[in-house]
């Protein structure tokens, strides 16, 4: 994701395939997901919001959002949560 918008790095063409590349990553489990929200925040998805989508609404490589209302305020907002050992796999995949 980093490299596909650094034109001083890579040409046109290879910025366009690793931009596909990072839009065509499969979203994972939302019960993941939401067990990571509960271990970072320290209180359970429903303590949190009064909704959220029960499936992302993207994901890409580095990982996933979901569409919530904050219980505590009744703002929208957008939950990003991070992919599951995306540091070992970024590290991995620079390191190759």
């Amino acid at each position: 994701q980093a490299l596909s918008i650094r034109p001083d790095i890579l040409s046109p063409r290879s910025m366009v395939e690793l931009q596909q590349l990072c839009d065509k990553v499969p979203s994972f489990d939302s019960k993941i997901a939401f067990e990571t929200i509960e271990k970072e925040l320290g209180r359970t998805v429903e303590e949190l919001f009064s909704d959220i989508t029960p499936e992302p609404v993207a994901a890409a490589s580095l990982g996933q959002v979901y569409k919530a209302t904050l219980r505590s305020t009744g703002q929208t907002v957008a939950v990003k949560v991070q992919r599951p050992a995306v540091l070992e796999t970024v590290s991995l995949d620079l390191y190759l």
